[in-house]
């Protein structure tokens, strides 16, 4: 019963197959995009308005920064599949590394060993943590349900108690 009214069902009507892929391809894409600067710097486009930022990567770079955990958002308020999130981690792993190591201008072999451990523990962890909310849940969920029994016992018991009474009375009155 409570648990019913915790569900919309609205939004779970709503959520199909296609917008879950549609939801997994936007978080997937938010990975992406995070590395949209090369392939500006790569492809020798530049931008005549980079909005006050020193030149078209550094522009592209932050406006990427900034796009990207919004399509996160949204990928996963469109009930995107789970696994589709190590993309952006990794890229995000990946960039950190770059940034604790700036003079790194080249990959090293080891980088990506680390990024990719790195990443799997993230996920590990982000597993875990999602286990003991589902552990957590579950829980409650017993509890609630427990109590809901327990008051429709005492309710059953307060009504035998009443028809008791009342047939009590019923017989007392007839004796009379």
């Amino acid at each position: 019963m409570i648990k019913q009214s915790l569900i919309d069902p609205e939004i779970k009507a709503r959520i199909n197959n296609a917008t879950r892929i549609f939801g997994t391809f936007l978080i997937v894409l938010s990975g992406c995009i995070l590395y949209l600067d090369k392939i500006f710097l790569y492809s020798n486009i530049t931008l005549k308005n980079t909005h006050g930022w020193r030149d078209t990567e550094t522009y592209v770079w932050h406006l990427c920064q900034t796009i990207s955990p919004v399509l996160i958002m949204f990928g996963m308020y469109l009930r995107a599949y789970t696994l589709a999130t190590i993309v952006p981690i990794f890229c995000y792993v990946l960039q950190f590394f770059f940034v604790l190591d700036s003079s790194m201008t080249i990959d090293k072999g080891s980088t990506w060993l680390y990024v990719i451990g790195t990443s799997i523990g993230i996920m590990i962890v982000f597993t875990f943590i999602k286990l003991h909310l589902i552990r957590i849940g579950k829980v409650k969920k017993l509890k609630i349900e427990l109590m809901e029994d327990l008051i429709q016992t005492d309710t059953d018991i307060f009504d035998g108690h009443e028809v008791v009474k009342k047939e009590n009375r019923e017989k007392k009155n007839k004796r009379l």
